[in-house]
């Protein structure tokens, strides 16, 4: 299917699943995170209101009942899409769906936000479904671990305001980069790697040899002694070829970034590989500008 009408379609839609379609809490998860209604529409942004109003942020994960939905063991959340999610290699990474949790960093130097393990990554298995009855394992991916979720682009680790710059829910983090690479930074540093994408779990549905999926499955085994944590499920948006900023115009200021990043590309972008090497070089370059708006 055309990349065009692909990003056509998601500016129409939305891009987070849109029902439950069943839910067993299983035995053991957290009291009272028992809504599935919670892992539908947009992940969390802002949290804590009426108790400890904040940011979500990589330190900062969101903590209320009405925001997360818990599966114990032996439990499981279904949820679907209104619109299939596609394996799409035009999408950026080659990803196609994101699954956000309640992972956080361990903030080594509170509250200045210094990168020290995980907390909250729970696990969970997940399976894909084009018709809801027919299912298919996702290999390697657990649910409820990297990337914590981050709201706002321009929000401090805690800060008791929204931000004015939302993050890209539909948009992965680069898959190269690993809890090492992360260790012992600082919070700006995090950020340039998050480029401006909001976090969650990457899925690449090429694995699973569905061209197109509408349903999710989540579930915990017998014998896990961890319960997972999900806010939302998000389809990832396309890259038009070329768009090196993904603003839907492929234009001189795309051309400049991809000249400038010339070489090796570095680990959270700018999105200027086009032929997924993780290289930019010349046969990127002419991709812009074959594609000029």
């Amino acid at each position: 299917m055309p990349t065009t009408f692909l990003i056509a379609l998601a500016l129409l839609t939305s891009p987070f699943a849109d029902s439950v379609v069943s839910y067993d809490a299983g035995i053991g998860g957290a009291d009272g995170f028992t809504d599935p209604a919670a892992a539908i529409g947009e992940p969390t942004r802002f949290t804590g209101e009426g108790v400890w109003p904040s940011v979500v942020s990589q330190f900062n994960p969101p903590f209320m009942t009405n925001e997360l939905v818990s599966i114990g063991v032996g439990g499981e959340l279904v949820l679907s899409f209104d619109e299939p999610v596609f394996d799409n290699p035009a999408n950026p990474y080659g990803i196609d769906l994101i699954i956000f949790g309640n992972t956080g960093f361990i903030d080594e130097s509170w509250p200045k936000g210094v990168v020290d393990g995980m907390f909250s990554n729970d696990g969970g298995q997940l399976e894909v479904s084009a018709d809801g009855i027919t299912w298919v394992f996702v290999e390697g991916v657990e649910t409820d671990n990297t990337w914590p979720t981050c709201g706002y682009q321009d929000s401090g680790t805690y800060d008791s305001v929204p931000g004015i710059d939302p993050t890209n829910f539909v948009l992965p983090i680069d898959p190269r980069l690993t809890l090492e690479d992360v260790s012992g930074v600082g919070y700006a540093t995090l950020r340039e790697y998050y480029n401006s994408s909001g976090g969650g779990v990457p899925v690449d549905l090429a694995s699973t040899g569905l061209p197109s999926i509408s349903f999710v499955r989540i579930t915990v085994n017998v014998g896990s002694k961890l319960s997972p944590e999900i806010d939302g499920v998000s389809d990832v948006a396309p890259q038009m070829a070329g768009d090196v900023d993904m603003n839907g115009v492929v234009d001189v200021n795309d051309l400049l970034v991809a000249v400038a990043n010339f070489g090796l590309m570095p680990l959270g972008g700018p999105l200027a590989d086009f032929n997924g090497d993780f290289v930019i070089d010349v046969s990127d370059l002419l991709t812009i500008i074959g594609n000029w708006s």
